[in-house]
């Protein structure tokens, strides 16, 4: 089984992708003033869109069509669910099968699955739904605290080279924290973003 999501319509203020607004930002960093504006904001929109890879999800709030097709011979257990890709759901508006809408269905909004009161027999079943935050006010604290913590990584690392571990001038010797990466695959974030986010993480069980 695969699914195609077509993004139907999105709302300019809580589709995203940034997960914290700016000012909240700046109160968390206790930075004043209006000079690192444009940086700040520059640095909350990527991080938040490599948060959004990572956990391998859109967080924003959009209406959608999802087509799930199902491959020849496959076969689904009674009750065994559809997961949407745009959760927490916020409403499911219709569920077609072979061109009928089809009436005995229920959802999980917080995970996103969807169950048919026996099982999905039919090749293809299409959701019209919307599903996401309401960003970037509706953003899990988890979340807006990991974009905080990679910000303040970010200035914290600046411009240095992050091989660099210490620096000596005579008798006057200065060391540098630089956060380690939790794996490969979680790109520049560190350990401490990972574990933050790790809960909101799309997983796929093959």
């Amino acid at each position: 089984m695969h699914s195609i999501l077509e993004i139907l319509s999105e709302s300019t203020d809580s589709a995203g992708p940034d997960l914290i607004s700016l000012a909240d930002l700046k109160l968390a960093l206790e930075i004043e003033g209006t000079a690192e504006d444009a940086a700040l904001q520059a640095a909350i929109t990527m991080q938040s869109r490599i948060i959004a890879e990572y956990c391998n999800r859109r967080f924003g709030l959009a209406e959608a069509l999802e087509t799930f097709t199902f491959d020849r011979n496959e076969n689904m257990l009674p009750r065994q669910a559809l997961t949407l890709s745009l959760y927490p759901v916020v409403e499911v508006a219709e569920v077609s099968t072979a061109g009928a809408t089809a009436a005995d269905y229920e959802f999980d909004p917080d995970s996103g699955r969807l169950w048919t009161s026996g099982c999905w027999a039919e090749t293809v079943v299409a959701v019209l739904y919307s599903g996401g935050y309401d960003l970037p006010e509706g953003a899990p604290a988890r979340l807006q605290q990991a974009v905080i913590q990679a910000v303040s990584e970010g200035r914290t690392v600046g411009s240095r080279d992050p091989s660099i571990r210490e620096l000596q001038h005579g008798d006057t010797r200065v060391s540098y924290f630089t956060p380690s990466l939790a794996t490969s695959s979680s790109g520049y974030l560190s350990a401490p973003v990972v574990n933050l986010i790790q809960p909101y993480r799309r997983l796929y069980v093959a």
